[in-house]
């Protein structure tokens, strides 16, 4: 390819000037613009076929593809991953724990929905805002058996961990759960000490 580019590039640079030269002698254009035509056509198409410039496509291809799926996927299964809750409260009080908890769980589920802090259960609860979970979570709410095919799993396993961490951080006495969002009383799920305690889809 690298060949082709060079000859194109020597026949494109040739082409310019018969074109010139014919234009100002013989008022001719059609040989050299045709010379010219295909000359850059070769250049085109030699830079396209480059190794380099194809790994470069592909990866941008791959990207795009991997950022497609993503998009694509499951309502509830794209929010699976962990809240980053980390036990750096130090000599801190226990209330004070509770709620850098509860700070670092609204960051994490920011995009999931809003989470409070029942002190008297000691249940930290998220209560999905995203329009695509809201109608999922409610349908699920209607038919349990839908949980399977919703990913439901893959969404109450990283409560499930995230409750374990909390036990790590502040203590075993606290609960996590996610809310119904058509009746934010009722929860469909709760896991505490990293045990699922209760799941709508078991009942």
């Amino acid at each position: 390819m690298i060949f082709l580019i060079v000859f194109g590039g020597l026949m494109l640079i040739l082409g310019g000037f018969y074109l010139a030269n014919s234009w100002q002698q013989y008022r001719e254009w059609k040989g050299g613009t045709i010379i010219v035509v295909l000359s850059l056509a070769a250049v085109i198409y030699g830079v396209i076929n480059l190794p380099a410039f194809n790994r470069s496509k592909q990866h941008s291809s791959s990207e795009a593809q991997s950022s497609q799926v993503t998009s694509n996927s499951g309502s509830m299964s794209s929010f699976s991953n962990k809240a980053n809750i980390s036990s750096g409260t130090g000599s801190a009080s226990q209330e004070n724990k509770e709620m850098a908890i509860l700070r670092q769980l609204q960051k994490g589920y920011s995009k999931f929905g809003d989470v409070s802090f029942d002190s008297k259960t000691k249940t930290y609860k998220v209560t999905p805002t995203d329009d695509d979970t809201v109608n999922a979570l409610k349908q699920l709410a209607q038919d349990p058996s839908q949980a399977e095919q919703m990913g439901w799993s893959k969404l109450t396993s990283s409560f499930k961990k995230n409750s374990k961490d909390i036990d790590k951080a502040i203590g075993d006495d606290y609960s996590l759960s996610i809310m119904n969002p058509a009746d934010d009383s009722q929860a469909m799920y709760t896991a505490k000490n990293g045990k699922t305690t209760y799941d709508i889809a078991n009942q």
